[in-house]
This record gives structure tokens, C-alpha cells and sequence, in this order.
């Protein structure tokens, strides 16, 4: 079979490994990427230039030109608008089933699938599913009954059982890493990989929280870890195939597991020997993880701090695994070992004291912070502080129904935030963006005398533009591969229009 994905502005290492699978069933799986050039979904929202550098219509004709026997879309919130309108036009031009899976997905499957351009939707992990099911087409099998699988039948849809979550990741296959390689900057880059699955906590804002409340609630083994052997392997195959100069380790918590974190560390830097960054929570961060982290190799930490407020952390984000005191203890660790590390900040946060941000902003001054990454807060659908947004009255119908369909503004640009809370944030976020490069006692003093409040009216350039020379200053590996990113493809652009204009003179 024919198996098109269709994926926009970043990779996915979740349609890598789907791409693996299917292939290792003897499917023939093409990619069709729109590069997403100032809608990125990230930082860059510009409406004018977005609308010149569009490649919609590109992406449709590479679906065509393709001739799938069927059509792929992983879809988080934040892209899903985005895949929307493209099925929307696939359907106009190919007669072509069309299956939405991912997070965004499993969320809500009951509003997804009620768009007549989706056929099926997947819930929940879709490797085993998604071999199930193609299977059956190339046979020419009808069959509804494959779980976490919904369908369309004469007018009804079927709601199939979620199967249950796999336990040993190592029968997965190694990502299909060149399905992206034309279009992110792998080779002598970045590579992007996870050695675990799930978290082990439940945050009341992040997708997790969906999982192991609503689908996922009976495992009893909801975090899964690879074997060392298992990562290590395909660490050797990748790195002499792509030549990748650092490694980012995306799991949610690449520290959970100390025992197999000793075992890794230590093969890791005699086998391996690339700097990398990964995600953990400070509490996990004592004397023997921190000199683990420095001595294999880690350039860059990123703790998830949000705030400083001890009653907006345990009661609104249920964060009452962290503490003032061991994210004082993490950050020192850190700071003593010179390994750099980001912090994460979210704003618009529902019952919180707005005086709380310029308590934490007070913290992350003395801090040796590389950068605070500033998020206003984004209701995924049916996290816990959605849920209680709404029973609150903060979050009416309407906006409920705004965010399961993808139409809420982004967390980069504000998303829920009221006016006085958007003077804020962009006060503060232009803030941030001076912190690695601005003494403390300058920093302290702006914060004091309420002068920071000044720097909202410093257009989302400056922030930018401090950003990318921080980056390129300490080569930090996401700021400088996001640069590459967007040089890439204007490259293409601009050398693809010079032909164009070349073969018109000719």
C-alpha cells in the first residue's frame, strides 16, 4: 500500500516510528511536509509573510502525486486547525480514506471524527492499530473491529476498545529518520529521540493528565523505559548514518529511572560522547544525578519550574512533587557543575495572584538561567485545569468549544490571557529574553522599581533577536537548529524561484 503522512513545521518522531512499522510490514510510506514559514506554531506569526511563503497548495499536490490508498494526519491542538484544512482539500482533489490519530485525537475522537473528511480516527498508541488496519485494506478485508480504531459505517460511527498500551518498547523499530531528513536539519545537527513513554506525574495542564485520567487510567505500568542495549544501538546506527552533532532526549522525564540512568550514562559516554540536553524535575536533580549528567556528556537542562508560588504549584498545577527548596538545591547543582539549563514560566495561570510573577521573575534573576521560555497558559481539551476552568466560570462554553476545535490563540502569543494579563507577558517575556545576558543587579532593579513593565512596548522582534544571539553566542543547539530550519527552506524558496525566473529568460 500506498501510505502518505502529511505533517507541518516540525518533525514528529511519532510519524517516524509509524513510518518504521509500516514499512517493516512492506508498505511504501511518503511524507508531504509544509515547512509552516512564519505560522510555525512555535515563535513566528506573521499573517503578511505567512501568506507569501505559503506551501498549502504544494502539500496537496505532493499528496496527489503520491497516490495513497491512505492518508495520515498526527495532530496535536495546536496543528490541528491546520490539518483540518488540508484533509478538507484532499478529499476535493483525491478520493482517499483519511485517519486523524495523535494527541489532539484522543482528546476529543468524538468531535474529530464528525468532520465528513475524516474517515477514521485513531485512539490513543497507533502502531499496532495502524498495521491492523492497513493489513486489512491490502487484503481487501472489511473489518471495524480493530481497537483503538473508530469508523464511519452507514452513517454511525463505531467506537472500538483502546488495547492495551505496549509494554516493551524494544519491538519497536528504530525511527524512520529519513522520512524528515529533506526537510529538518538532522545530518550534523540535532538528534531528536525518547528512551522512555509516559510521566509519572499528572500535571493538571499538560496531556498526560488526559491519559491517565480518561484513557489510560487501569494501566498499572503507564511509564515504559527501553533497555540501554536498545537505546545505545541506535544511537551507533544513526549517528554514522546522519553524523548528528548533539542529541536531544525528548522523554518527559529523562531522569525517572536512577538505576537504568547509572547503567546509560555509563555506556553512553565511552559509546557514544555527544553533548546533549534533556527534560527533568528538579526534585530528581541530587550530587550523584547532576555529577552523572556533567560526566556523560549533558549541555543543556530544562526544568519545567512555571512558577514560584507554592499555592498555584500544588493546588492549581498540582505540582506538589517540587518544592522551593529542591528547585533552589537542582538549579545550585546545576550551577556548580556548569551545566547550562532553561526554565519554563507560565502565565495566565487561573486563580493565581498576578504579583506571583514578579516574585518568580525576583528568583530567576539570581539564577545562572540560559533562558526562561514564557508561555501563557493553553487549555488542552479535557486536562484537569480545563475542567476546573469551567466549573470556575473562567472558561465559558464557547471557549471550551474553541479549544477542543483548535481555534483557541497560541501559548506563544497569549493564548487565554485578558488584556492586563497580556502587558504582562510581553513585559516580562522581553524581560526574559535579557536575563542571560543582563547582570543580576540590573535585572533585580528593574523588577523592584516596576521599570520592567516599560519593555511591553519593545516590539516580539526584540525578544527574538536576543534569543537567536544567546543562541548563537552559547551554541545552543534548539536556537541555532530553529535558525538553520528557517534558512534551509527559505533557500529553497528563493533558489527554486531564481530557476523558476532562469528557465522563463531562457
Amino acid at each position: 500500500m500506498n501510505i502518505t503522512f502529511a505533517y507541518l513545521a516540525a518533525e514528529s518522531m511519532a510519524i517516524e516510528i509509524l513510518s518504521a512499522v509500516l514499512k517493516g510490514a512492506g508498505h511504501n510510506v511518503k511524507l508531504a511536509f509544509d515547512p509552516g514559514l512564519f505560522d510555525d506554531k512555535q515563535y513566528l506569526d506573521i499573517p503578511l509573510l505567512k501568506k507569501a511563503f505559503s506551501k498549502n497548495a504544494n502539500v496537496i499536490e505532493e499528496i496527489k502525486k503520491s497516490a495513497p490508498d491512505l492518508v495520515c494526519f498526527s495532530v496535536g491542538t495546536d496543528n490541528y486547525q491546520w490539518a483540518c484544512e488540508m484533509a478538507r482539500n484532499i478529499k476535493k482533489k483525491v478520493n482517499v480514506p483519511i485517519i486523524f490519530g495523535g494527541i489532539h485525537v484522543t482528546a476529543v475522537p468524538e468531535r474529530v471524527i464528525k468532520n465528513d473528511f475524516v474517515d477514521m480516527v485513531c485512539v490513543g498508541e497507533g502502531e499496532e492499530a495502524i498495521i491492523e488496519l492497513t493489513d486489512c485494506m491490502q487484503r481487501g478485508i472489511t473489518n471495524h473491529n480493530i481497537r483503538n480504531i473508530w469508523f464511519k459505517v452507514d452513517g454511525n460511527i463505531v467506537r472500538n476498545e483502546v488495547r492495551p498500551l505496549i509494554s516493551d518498547l524494544d519491538v519497536l523499530p528504530y525511527p524512520d529518520k529519513g522520512l524528515f531528513e529533506r526537510h529538518i536539519p538532522i545530518r550534523n545537527g540535532k538528534y531528536m529521540m525518547m528512551t522512555s513513554r509516559g510521566c509519572p506525574y499528572q500535571c493538571s495542564y499538560c496531556y498526560n493528565n488526559v491519559l491517565r485520567r480518561s484513557v489510560y487510567g487501569k494501566e498499572k505500568k503507564y511509564v515504559r523505559q527501553r533497555s540501554v542495549e536498545s537505546v545505545i544501538n541506535e544511537l551507533k546506527i544513526m549517528k554514522e548514518k546522519f553524523e548528528f552533532t548533539n542529541i536531544a532526549f525528548m522523554d518527559d522525564c529523562f531522569v525517572t529511572n536512577r538505576r537504568w540512568f547509572r547503567d546509560f550514562t555509563k555506556r553512553y559516554k565511552e559509546e557514544i560522547g555527544l553533548p546533549y540536553s534533556c527534560m527533568a524535575y528538579t526534585g530528581q536533580i541530587d550530587e550523584e544525578m547532576g555529577a552523572l549528567l556533567k560526566d556523560s556528556g549533558c549541555n543543556r537542562m530544562m526544568f519545567g519550574i512555571q512558577t514560584m508560588d507554592k499555592k498555584t504549584r500544588e493546588e492549581v498545577l498540582k505540582r506538589s512533587f517540587e518544592t522551593d527548596d529542591k528547585i533552589k538545591k537542582a538549579l545550585a547543582i546545576c550551577d556548580s557543575l556548569d551545566i547550562p539549563y532553561s526554565l519554563d514560566h507560565i502565565f495566565g495561570t487561573p486563580f493565581a495572584d498576578p504579583k506571583e510573577h514578579e516574585k518568580t521573575a525576583e528568583f530567576y534573576s539570581t539564577t545562572k538561567a540560559i533562558r526562561v521560555c514564557c508561555y501563557a497558559l493553553f487549555y488542552y481539551p479535557k486536562t484537569e485545569i480545563t475542567e476546573d476552568g469551567k466549573k470556575a466560570g473562567i472558561l465559558s462554553d464557547e471557549a471550551v468549544d474553541n479549544i477542543e476545535e483548535g481555534k483557541a490563540r497560541l501559548y506563544v502569543y497569549g493564548s487565554s490571557l485578558r488584556d492586563d494579563e497580556m502587558k504582562v507577558f510581553r513585559a516580562l517575556r522581553n524581560f526574559y529574553a535579557l536575563l542571560p545576558i543582563a547582570p543580576s543587579w540590573l535585572l533585580l532593579f528593574l523588577i523592584k522599581t516596576k521599570l520592567y513593565k516599560l519593555l511591553r512596548f519593545m516590539p516580539r522582534a526584540f525578544a527574538l533577536a536576543c534569543e537567536a544571539f544567546v543562541s548563537i553566542k552559547t551554541g545552543h543547539e534548539r536556537g541555532v537548529d530553529y535558525i538553520r530550519y528557517y534558512l534551509q527552506h527559505l533557500k529553497k524558496i528563493f533558489t527554486r524561484k531564481q530557476l523558476d525566473t532562469t528557465g522563463a529568460l531562457e
